[in-house]
C-alpha cells in the first residue's frame, strides 16, 4: 500500500513573478532550446522586446528601430515616447503593469498583457532598460529578474525612446546561439506589416513600400498565374494569387504578430474566399478546388486580441473587438465587397483564376478523390 503523502500548510508556497517565470519558462516563451529552430524561446525574447517598439511606431512614434545581436547579447533601440521615467522599474518587473490596458492608448497592441518584457527580464542573466524622454534618462539593471542597479533620473541630450540590452540566461538556454536567418525573417515580416518603418539589424536595413504585396512576392516559390491581388481596408489587408502548385499556403497576422498556426482570422478568410469566388462565377465549386494552389497573406487588427498561448501563434478571438462584429462577418464583408469588385474590373485575374479552379477539379476527378469523404475511389 502506497505511503500517504502529507498535504499541509507547509506544502503551499507562493512564487514571486520572476520565480514563476523561471520555474515555468515554457508557459511564457515556448521552447528553451538552443536556437536551432525559428520558434525557440531566445527568438521570442527578442520578439517580446521588439513588439513594444513596433507598438510605438503603430501609434505614430518613431520611424526607426535599431537591433544588434552579437555574441549572445541583444540590443534594441527605438525612438518612441520612452517609458514614463517613474515607472521604468515597474514596467519591466511587475506583472500586470504596463501602458496597454488603456485601449485608447494602445488600441490594437500586440503586447497587451504586460508579461513579455518581464519574461525577458526574468530569463536573462543580464537585462538593462533605459528610457529617455523630456530631456532626461532613467536606467535600471537586473540579473535574472533581481534589480541590481536603480540609477537616479539624470539630464540627457540623447534622442527620446527606449534602449534594451539583454543576454539570455545560460542556466535556462544552454549553449544557445542566435541564427541570423531566423532574425532576418522575423524582421522582414515586421517591415511588411509596418510600411514606412525602417528596421536596422547588424548593419542591414529592412523596409517595405507595398506591405503584404512585397511579402507575397518574396514568399512565392512558383510563378503566379496572375498578378497578385492586393486589397486594403480599415484594420484588414490581404494579398492573393494562385500558382500551379497543389494545396494552400497562408501567411496570417494579427496586430503585426505572425500567427504561424493561423486561427480565427485565417479560418474566416478561407471560408469567405470560397463564398466570394462561388458567388462571382455563379458556380458551386468544391472548396478544395477553389483553394487549390492558393497563396495568400491576410493581416487584421483586433482590439484586445485573445491568443491561444502566450507565444501568440494562433488567434482565438471570435470578434474584432469586445462585443463587436464577429471575425467571420468582418472578413466576409470585406472580401465580398473588395475582392468581388476587383474581379469584376480585372478579367485578366479572374479568367486564369477560373481556369485554375477547373484544372484542380479535373485533376481531382481523375484521381477519383471525394472531398466530402476525404477518400479516393478504389
Amino acid at each position: 500500500m502506497a505511503e500517504e503523502v502529507k498535504y499541509t500548510e507547509e506544502n503551499i508556497r507562493s512564487l514571486d513573478w520572476k520565480e514563476h517565470i523561471r520555474l515555468r519558462p515554457g508557459m511564457y516563451i515556448g521552447k528553451t532550446s538552443d536556437g536551432a529552430s525559428a520558434d525557440d524561446g531566445i527568438y521570442i525574447l527578442l520578439k517580446e522586446i521588439l513588439d513594444n517598439s513596433i507598438d510605438e511606431f503603430v501609434m505614430g512614434n518613431g520611424k526607426n528601430i535599431e537591433i544588434s545581436v552579437k555574441d549572445g547579447k541583444v540590443k534594441v533601440r527605438d525612438y518612441g515616447r520612452g517609458i514614463p521615467l517613474g515607472k521604468v522599474v515597474d514596467c519591466v518587473s511587475k506583472i500586470n503593469t504596463g501602458g496597454k490596458y488603456d485601449s485608447k492608448a494602445f488600441k490594437k497592441s500586440v503586447g497587451l498583457n504586460g508579461v513579455g518584457t518581464k519574461a525577458v527580464n526574468a530569463l536573462s542573466q543580464y537585462f538593462r532598460v533605459e528610457s529617455i524622454r523630456d530631456g532626461k534618462i532613467k536606467r535600471a539593471v537586473f540579473k535574472r529578474g533581481e534589480l541590481i542597479e536603480d540609477a537616479p533620473i539624470e539630464d540627457s541630450g540623447i534622442r527620446r525612446g527606449t534602449r534594451f540590452t539583454f543576454e539570455p540566461d545560460l542556466e535556462i538556454f544552454k549553449n544557445y546561439k542566435y541564427r541570423a536567418e531566423y532574425i532576418r525573417n522575423m524582421i522582414r515580416n515586421y517591415a511588411y506589416l509596418n510600411r514606412g518603418l525602417k528596421i536596422h539589424y547588424n548593419g542591414e536595413e529592412f523596409f517595405s513600400e507595398n506591405g503584404l504585396l512585397d511579402l507575397l512576392k518574396e514568399k512565392l516559390s512558383a510563378d503566379p498565374l496572375y498578378p497578385i491581388i492586393h486589397l486594403e481596408g480599415d484594420d484588414i489587408e490581404v494579398a492573393i494569387t494562385h500558382t500551379n502548385s497543389y494545396g494552400e499556403e497562408y501567411y496570417s497576422f494579427v496586430n503585426g504578430q505572425f500567427t504561424t498556426q493561423g486561427g480565427t482570422h485565417q479560418g474566416a478568410f478561407r471560408e469567405a474566399y470560397v463564398k466570394v469566388i462561388r458567388d462571382f462565377f455563379g458556380k458551386s465549386y468544391e472548396a478544395v478546388d477553389v483553394r487549390g494552389g492558393l497563396v495568400a497573406a491576410v493581416s487584421v487588427k483586433v482590439i484586445e486580441p485573445v491568443f491561444e498561448s502566450q507565444t501568440k501563434t494562433k488567434l482565438g478571438s471570435t470578434e474584432i473587438e469586445p462585443e463587436g462584429k464577429s471575425m467571420r462577418a468582418f472578413v466576409a464583408d470585406f472580401l465580398s465587397r473588395e475582392l468581388d469588385n476587383y474581379l469584376h474590373k480585372n478579367p485578366t485575374s479572374s479568367d486564369p483564376m477560373q481556369r485554375k479552379i477547373l484544372q484542380s477539379e479535373r485533376e481531382r476527378k481523375d484521381h477519383g478523390w471525394n472531398p466530402k469523404t476525404g477518400q479516393e475511389k478504389s
